[in-house]
């Protein structure tokens, strides 16, 4: 209950062979995640020398724009297949079934709309002439990856859910880099470069899966009572998957209003850089979300502050090297056209570690079936994002963006954490302090891994 007296977490070391286990898959999705993220650091690269500040400012409209539409048009039914995965209550068929239906009936619909633009109004939307039919493919691209691989995250399957993550980066790189080497990089170019390695990615997803599982002759039969609930429980987290999308990129939308399409090119590096720091919260995100929903709520509550307060270190850490490190990153990756990124970067900084913590208690709430608190907390933090963006893009331009941010990441925190403590009775200092198992976790961790050095050079 809410109300009762906060219990003191009993922080049990885990069972044999799970804490090997859920640290394998860590390092595994967060290998993952050095990887496909610095794929698209390459590619962000590339762009920004063959497009410019201002061409790489308009790709990322385009990216915006379509992660948003993508996102309304799945209906959360990725996140429903995930949760009720873990949780066994549907058979895995019904679930493909209702998310094939979703899949065509929301190819129909943005494919019309977009046709819909171009030939009443006209082709323009970020990108203008034969890009903007690009969005007809897009959208349709981005749906079938995310409720495809919905399915190997929920089935725990992070080996293959890993695979095709890199093979979406690196088609995109390989593509764009070929294009730019040849001269032939472009708006258009860049874009279908992009989309392309979506289809191939959930190409290679359903392989993975079976394509034989699904039988598109149900498509327009679906299981209504499990989509129905597919969508009812997906929606709620979709919606602060997209509050937290329009939290991290309205910003880019209000710059380019305001400010110039050179600005989105200078705050895209800023914060794509920035954003390296999550990789070690979303690794640990991803693996922890099935994991906490198969516990129990106990074992699930003395679990998430040992996992929050380590990922909270190892983040703060990571974010100062960058800082340090980004004078001379930006200048030497991206050219001094992009020198006004540094200052935007660092004033991201504070916020960037916050969210770190706020992704791994939203995994707990999740599992919890407390998804809606996540929505809370987001649309909290893109309220506080709107109004600071309004106040203080017009007169400090990109780095009033950045300012907006940081605050709104760390509201967002305060707000998921008076949901934790709601939902978990544990105190929320548990998140921060650490703890002498904490340090006798380190321990171990650092013979094992001295251990394992020493048994490949052979040395006793």
């Amino acid at each position: 209950m809410a109300d009762d007296p906060p219990r003191a977490p009993r922080e049990q070391a885990p069972r044999p062979g799970q804490g090997d286990s859920f640290l394998l898959n860590v390092n595994l999705v967060l290998l993952t995640q050095v990887i496909t993220y610095g794929l698209a650091f390459l590619l962000r690269v590339i762009l920004a020398r063959g497009l410019g500040d201002a061409g790489l400012g308009t790709y990322s409209l385009f990216f915006v724009t379509v992660l948003a539409v993508s996102g309304i048009a799945n209906l959360g039914v990725g996140l429903g297949n995930i949760y009720f995965l873990n949780k066994g209550s549907y058979e895995r068929e019904a679930l493909l079934r209702g998310s094939a239906f979703v899949f065509a009936a929301s190819t129909v619909l943005s494919t019309a709309i977009v046709v819909a633009i171009g030939v009443l109004v006209e082709p323009e939307a970020f990108v203008s002439g034969k890009a903007f039919w690009l969005y007809a493919a897009a959208v349709p691209a981005l749906v079938a990856y995310t409720l495809l691989t919905s399915f190997l995250h929920g089935g725990s399957r992070f080996l293959a859910l890993s695979t095709v993550a890199s093979l979406q980066g690196l088609a995109a790189l390989l593509m764009a880099g070929g294009l730019w080497a040849s001269g032939a990089l472009d708006i258009f170019s860049a874009v279908a470069a992009w989309v392309g390695s979506f289809a191939l990615a959930a190409l290679l997803a359903l392989a993975l899966l079976g394509p034989r599982s699904l039988h598109w002759r149900a498509v327009l039969r679906p299981p209504w009572s499990v989509l129905r609930e597919q969508v009812r429980y997906g929606a709620q987290g979709q919606l602060a998957n997209l509050a937290a999308l329009f939290n991290y990129r309205l910003d880019q939308y209000l710059v380019a209003a305001f400010v110039t399409r050179a600005g989105v090119g200078h705050y895209t590096v800023a914060v794509g850089l920035a954003e390296s720091v999550w990789w070690i919260s979303t690794a640990v995100a991803i693996v922890l979300l099935p994991r906490l929903t198969s516990m129990d709520s106990e074992e699930a509550g003395e679990l998430t502050p040992v996992v929050c307060r380590n990922t909270l270190l190892v983040s703060a850490i990571a974010a100062v090297a960058l800082v340090l490190l980004s004078p001379f990153l930006i200048e030497g990756l991206f050219g001094g056209e992009f020198d006004a990124a540094v200052t935007p970067l660092v004033l991201l900084m504070p916020g960037i570690v916050a969210a770190s913590v706020t992704r791994v208690i939203g995994s707990y709430l999740f599992s919890q079936g407390k998804v809606i608190y996540n929505t809370y907390a987001t649309l909290f933090a893109l309220a506080v994002t709107l109004v600071l963006d309004l106040a203080l893009i017009p007169p400090l331009e990109v780095e009033g963006a950045a300012i907006a941010s940081s605050i709104a990441y760390t509201g967002a925190l305060a707000f998921t954490l008076f949901w934790y403590r709601r939902t978990s009775g544990n105190s929320v200092l548990n998140i921060f302090v650490p703890r002498g198992s904490d340090m006798q976790l380190y321990g171990d961790l650092w013979r094992r891994l001295r251990g394992r050095g020493s048994a490949l050079s052979g040395r006793p």
